[in-house]
This record gives C-alpha cells, sequence and structure tokens, in this order.
C-alpha cells in the first residue's frame, strides 16, 4: 500500500519492462538494452523493475505473465508500418524486426488476455493503439495538419536547435475526470508541460478498440491513451495509459513522478 511519504511499503510490485535491440541480431554480438531512466523511475516509484528481453518464442510470453503485476512498454524507433497499414519507411527509422515482432504480440496478450496495469511511453504509447487496430501519423511535419492551420509543434528532437534540442517544452489540455488527470494530479486547465522526442503520433481516426484520446497538445497531436467510457476496461477500474511524452526523463517534476507513483500502487493493488 502507499503511506503518505509516497513510496510502497510490503510488497515490492514487480514491473516488466521491454527492451530495445542493438547491433547485428543475427549475429552472437546483437545486445538488449533499456535506459536506466526507465529503471531508475519503477524502482523510485517502490516498484521491481524487471526487464524482458525480445526472445524468439513468442508462445513462452504466457508463462512471464505470473511473476509480473504490471507491465511498462519503452520508448524507441518506429514499428513496422505493415502492421497498421501504412507505407514503407527507411531502414534507420525503425525498430529491429525480432523487437517488433515481440512487442506487437506481447503487447496484444498483456492487453487482451490479463488485466495487469499498463503504462505506455512515447513509442510504447503507440504501440497500445498498434495492438488494438489502430494507426500512426507516420512523420507529423509532412502528414499532420493542425485544426487550426498552424505548422505543427517541433515534436521530434531533430527538428529542433541548440538547447531546445533537448529542453524543449510544451503545455496539454487534458480531459476532465481523465485517468492521466488523476494519475498526474493536474488540473484540465493547468496545461500540463511536458518534453517532446517523436516524430509520430496515434492518428485521431483510428486510437484503436476500447481505448479514447485523453490529452492533446495545441496542433491537436493525442499525448495520452487510455480506456474509452464505457469500456469493459473502463468498467474495471484497469490502470491502462500511454503517454507520448517521456515522464521518466521527467523526475524532477512532481506530475511525472506522481505518474509512476498511480502506476506502481495500481500494480502493488492486485496483490491480496
Amino acid at each position: 500500500m502507499a503511506f503518505p511519504d509516497g513510496k510502497i511499503h510490503g510488497h515490492l510490485p514487480r514491473i516488466g519492462l521491454n527492451m530495445s535491440l542493438a547491433g547485428p541480431t543475427d549475429e552472437a554480438g546483437g545486445e538488449a538494452m533499456a535506459p536506466l531512466a526507465y529503471i531508475d523511475a519503477v524502482e523510485g516509484a517502490g516498484g521491481v523493475p524487471l526487464c524482458i528481453p525480445p526472445f524468439e518464442n513468442i508462445d513462452a510470453i504466457r508463462s512471464i505473465l505470473p511473476f509480473l503485476e504490471g507491465f511498462l512498454f519503452l520508448g524507441g524507433g518506429d514499428y513496422w508500418p505493415l502492421r497498421y497499414g501504412g507505407h514503407a519507411q527507411p531502414d534507420h527509422e525503425l525498430v529491429d524486426a525480432r523487437r517488433d515482432r515481440f512487442d506487437v504480440a506481447l503487447a496484444g496478450i498483456i492487453l487482451n488476455e490479463t488485466d495487469l496495469p499498463v503504462l505506455g511511453v512515447c513509442g510504447g504509447h503507440q504501440l497500445l493503439a498498434i495492438a488494438r487496430g489502430g494507426a500512426l501519423i507516420q512523420d507529423i511535419r509532412t502528414q499532420w495538419t493542425p485544426p487550426q492551420g498552424k505548422p505543427p509543434l517541433s515534436h521530434a528532437k531533430d527538428e529542433r536547435r541548440g538547447p531546445e534540442a533537448t529542453s524543449f517544452l510544451h503545455a496539454l489540455t487534458i480531459r476532465e475526470d481523465s485517468l492521466v488527470a488523476r494519475a498526474t494530479g493536474s488540473a484540465p486547465a493547468t496545461g500540463l508541460p511536458v518534453n517532446s522526442f517523436h516524430h509520430q503520433a496515434v492518428r485521431p481516426q483510428t486510437v484503436g478498440e476500447g481505448l479514447c484520446a485523453s490529452a492533446w497538445s495545441a496542433d491537436g497531436i493525442i499525448e495520452a491513451l487510455e480506456p474509452a467510457p464505457g469500456s469493459a476496461w473502463s468498467q474495471s477500474g484497469r490502470f491502462l495509459l500511454g503517454v507520448q511524452w517521456h515522464p521518466e526523463r521527467m523526475q524532477d517534476q512532481t506530475p511525472q513522478r506522481r505518474l509512476f507513483r498511480s502506476f506502481i500502487e495500481a500494480a502493488a493493488g492486485r496483490r491480496p
């Protein structure tokens, strides 16, 4: 349970994290990795991070689920557009085929066959949509026209110069009474400031079955996904949230720490 100090006391919930790949995966030199910022954010909120590499035996995924109380889907490169009927992209933009195959299968099983609390970050947020039949805007700069007709924000790091490349923040509009509002402790009118390191986004017309958008940037890009009102997930109160920004890189900010605590508390609450 959570105490006023904001930490989990008693059993520490075990949180699975997927991993990225580096190097040639068809040789012995390939590596599976998980950025320490995610690991530290989970541990700092009271969870035990368990990194799950993209192993080849997809059928074995179900064997690891009894050991977990929650799952955090990490960011990374782009998932393969064939998953959602998109157009071809340069290879250097895409995650490795092995990770793509594993992550999509893993997300589908966790979403559809378990009640595990889930947090998806950036590419992990987009993965939740893909796993539920949603689609992506494959490049915001060239394929998205904001409702007000102005140019889109500089969401991708390589569109920015100087210190702003990593320090750029923009404010969100958050739906009232939403999970993301409760998890971050942010009132809809506060304009929660978040960072931005992505060039793709969930397509508003196809966010995925059972999901709905609950936060947006000023240019209309979806910044959060959660269970749609009236869905089975919403009725059960399942913690299922995707965020387009990187809260693990903003742990000096109270709303971002609270987001991870809310996730870990949901995971801790699954045990008797």
